[in-house]
């Protein structure tokens, strides 16, 4: 009796907060404020068309995003869209040129790229983005020694690895396993940190002229390459090559140009970016060995060839999902300066805004897709229109998911960051298992997609909903205290 009065008593204080002052309580518990007020009434005016209103504010949002971003979004989005261009009209000859198994060991040997890149502590050279904003120059060459002092010994145990597998007569997957080590030690680095540098300073022109140049030679070289020779080999000699020689270049001149050694010395460094970077490894390593874990089961246990097809699903629909990378790139360096509450306040003003702009563009997507796929693909990879079309009913929430993603990111929200990554690629990786287990490439899309959905909420919860996920806990606790008693 005396347990239920306690909690007779708190719900009759949490009322009478309601009765005194029901906006503020409403407020705190997440209801907006068209929730509380009475609607007004307007006789003789005709009910508006709810889709027509949703459109038209979608399309104010963009008008004001574009007001703001203008010069920014238009260098960001054009390598884009030449990417997409060149990487839709060559993917045909490279496949067509060929043989079905040795683009799947490309994609393959792809795959084990990203997931050994984790050891180099990639959030080093994202993170160092936060003091070159901030005029600290000198940061961008102290998270490149950080990086190189882990990926040089990593790169050199990969061709060693690669020299034994070449004995025991591995064949072309010892190769390609050489060239990407090379490749790893000689150019990756290069490549991302002065990509970096730009978008820190928010020089998107040049690093749309860097991005179109690298993506150009590489992409349309190795094409020619390919179908010149029909070869592999070549084709990753030249595409990972001249990447790395471009690459050279650029840093090369960023170098001269910045000054940048001269504040290195001077000791103009955000060194929490190198703390923040080895912290985040075994988070990375937990995501990545997700998102990758469906090329290694699919290679390793249904073939190369079924990988190939899979990997076609899977590139196309991230050539699609690269507007919300771009649209997270150019909010970057505005988010860093801002602070948390009012940025959270602002980006929670256009979320519905921004999930209808998704909607709308992923049925954009889906068709054209589909199409692509059916009229310019060899007949053997027609099946990755089932694969795409699935993968694709995720992408609704990549605008969404990639802003509240930089809200952590920019402000170096490593806690949020940690429980998002460890729970949902734990969870990604358990669904892929089962689900591929029952129902093969099939189950393993259907269940890419639900962690799509299931990663928005997660973001969504810990950014936009913080304070009232952390008050309904908080309250759940002190009721179980109470009841205790």
């Amino acid at each position: 009796m005396v347990s239920l009065l306690k909690i007779w008593l708190l719900m009759t204080i949490i009322n009478g907060e309601v009765k005194s002052n029901y906006k503020v309580f409403a407020k705190k518990i997440g209801f907006r404020k068209i929730y509380l007020e009475k609607p007004k009434s307007h006789a003789g005016c005709k009910k508006r068309d709810t889709r027509v209103v949703v459109i038209k504010n979608i399309f104010k949002m963009m008008k004001k995003f574009i007001k703001r971003y203008f010069k920014g979004a238009f260098f960001l989005n054009v390598p884009l869209v030449i990417n997409v261009i060149i990487g839709l009209s060559t993917l045909p000859i490279i496949l067509r040129s060929l043989p079905i198994a040795d683009y799947g060991k490309w994609q393959f040997v792809l795959a084990l790229k990203a997931w050994i890149l984790v050891f180099s502590a990639p959030y080093i050279t994202s993170a160092s983005k936060r003091g070159i904003a901030r005029g600290l120059n000198g940061t961008f060459l102290y998270g490149f020694f950080a990086r190189f002092k882990l990926l040089g010994p990593i790169s050199i145990l990969i061709l060693l690895i690669a020299f034994y597998l070449k004995l025991t007569r591995e064949g072309i997957f010892s190769i390609l396993l050489a060239i990407m080590g090379f490749y790893l030690f000689f150019g990756y680095l290069f490549q991302v940190s002065f990509y970096e540098f730009l978008i820190a300073k928010k020089r998107f022109k040049e690093w749309c002229l860097w991005q179109v140049l690298v993506f150009f030679i590489s992409m349309v070289g190795s094409t020619i390459i390919v179908y010149c020779t029909e070869n592999l080999v070549y084709f990753a000699l030249f595409k990972l090559g001249s990447i790395s020689i471009i690459s050279w270049i650029a840093f090369l001149l960023l170098f001269k140009r910045e000054k940048i050694i001269e504040s290195y010395k001077r000791e103009e460094i955000d060194k929490e970016c190198v703390n923040f970077g080895l912290k985040l490894i075994p988070v990375n390593l937990v995501s990545i060995t997700a998102d990758n874990i469906s090329q290694f089961i699919i290679g390793s246990f249904l073939g190369f060839s079924n990988l190939a097809v899979f990997s076609i699903a899977v590139n196309l629909r991230s050539k699609f999902s690269a507007v919300n990378k771009s649209a997270r790139t150019l909010v970057y360096a505005d988010f860093a300066k801002a602070k948390r509450k009012e940025l959270i306040k602002k980006v929670n003003h256009y979320l519905l805004k921004i999930g209808g702009l998704g909607i709308l563009l992923t049925l954009g997507f889906i068709y054209s897709g589909r199409f692509y796929i059916k009229n310019f693909l060899p007949e053997t990879f027609h099946q990755a229109i089932i694969y795409f079309t699935i993968l694709a009913l995720a992408l609704p929430t990549g605008i969404i998911h990639g802003v509240l993603r930089a809200v952590l990111e920019s402000h170096f929200r490593y806690k949020e960051l940690t429980i998002v990554s460890i729970t949902l690629s734990l969870l990604k990786v358990v669904l892929i298992l089962i689900f591929g287990y029952f129902w093969k490439i099939i189950g393993i899309c259907i269940a890419l997609t639900i962690c799509g959905w299931i990663s928005f909420g997660f973001y969504y919860l810990l950014t936009v909903k913080k304070d009232l996920v952390v008050g309904n806990i908080k309250r759940f606790l002190l009721l179980k205290k109470l009841s205790n008693f």
